[in-house]
């Protein structure tokens, strides 16, 4: 318990200089904790080179090199964003935020409907800068996984807090899915590796366990799939994209599980589409594949 309390102690006395300094002298500073961490950061570097290797198996290893640098340093971006979040009001987004395409009219239009809408997203870009969207824009909530810390845990549960989002531990479907049904919007954070309690379905050509949470409550409540992402550009802005995947039901299926992966397997696939467009901002540093699909009977873990 002391060292889960140092380790807190320390994170405090990094996120000073993101409660005082400009937004852009704050991804700044993020990207040099970053490069602070690079050198012994070798193991997740690997993690992140052998899964853009795989991903990506057109590409020479030039390219992989590349883009596994330019995705170790774009996590200073998001650890800015991360701090930063209290400081995210609604005239922050008016300066910062891009919407392409006709985001904005899909995102609209179903809000527009009054049903529930999961507003679904992977760890893609700034997500964390979507968890402060979801409460500070649309007035929402959002799924939370608490942190293995829990002097971390309090402490960020609130910093999320500040945007007015009504948080639900994962504990909570219920309290989540009554929300939906009175027309509300709850945020997911869903591509981890769901390990064997999850679905099977193809992320990058190879199959991926699946959290089921999307989908099912989607389908329980007769509420919408939005897919966001938040990418940072060259511009320096936030370039949000927003795919309106439709109101998932259940009825013309066979079963409950057949309606899941179809939809799973939709909302999986506008996210692969979403990260070609700038894999150095993808999380993939995590083990994404870890579980694999079982043989026998029996689900494996990568080693």
């Amino acid at each position: 318990m002391v060292g889960y309390f140092l380790v807190y102690l320390l994170i405090l006395g990094f996120s000073i200089p993101f409660k005082i300094l400009p937004y852009r002298w704050c991804l700044s500073y993020g990207k040099f904790l970053a490069g602070f961490l690079y050198p012994i950061s070798g193991k997740y570097r690997r993690i992140a080179a052998d899964n853009i290797r795989q991903s990506f198996p057109e590409k020479d290893e030039q390219w992989v090199a590349r883009t596994t640098k330019k995705n170790w340093f774009h996590l200073g971006h998001l650890i800015a964003d991360s701090f930063y979040g209290p400081r995210m009001t609604r005239a922050f987004y008016d300066k910062y935020l891009v919407y392409e395409g006709d985001s904005r009219e899909q995102e609209q239009k179903a809000l527009d409907r009054g049903n529930g809408i999961i507003c679904n997203c992977g760890h893609l870009g700034t997500w964390e800068l979507l968890v402060q969207y979801t409460g500070r824009i649309l007035k929402g909530g959002g799924i939370y996984k608490k942190l293995s810390n829990p002097f971390v845990d309090r402490w960020y549960k609130k910093v999320r807090e500040s945007s007015g989002i009504e948080l639900f531990e994962v504990e909570e479907s219920q309290k989540a899915i009554r929300y939906l049904r009175k027309g509300g919007r709850v945020g997911f954070v869903s591509d981890q590796n769901a390990g064997q309690s999850g679905i099977f379905v193809d992320f990058f050509g190879r199959p991926a366990s699946t959290f089921r949470g999307p989908a099912l409550m989607a389908g329980l409540t007769g509420s919408n799939i939005l897919m966001y992402s938040a990418v940072h550009g060259d511009d320096g802005k936030v370039h949000v994209t927003i795919e309106d995947l439709g109101a998932v039901d259940f009825k013309g299926f066979s079963d409950r599980e057949t309606a899941i992966r179809h939809y799973t397997e939709r909302w999986v696939k506008a996210l692969e589409n979403q990260i070609r467009n700038c894999p150095e901002q993808y999380f993939w540093v995590h083990r994404r594949w870890k579980t694999r699909p079982p043989t026998n009977g029996t689900t494996s873990i990568a080693q």
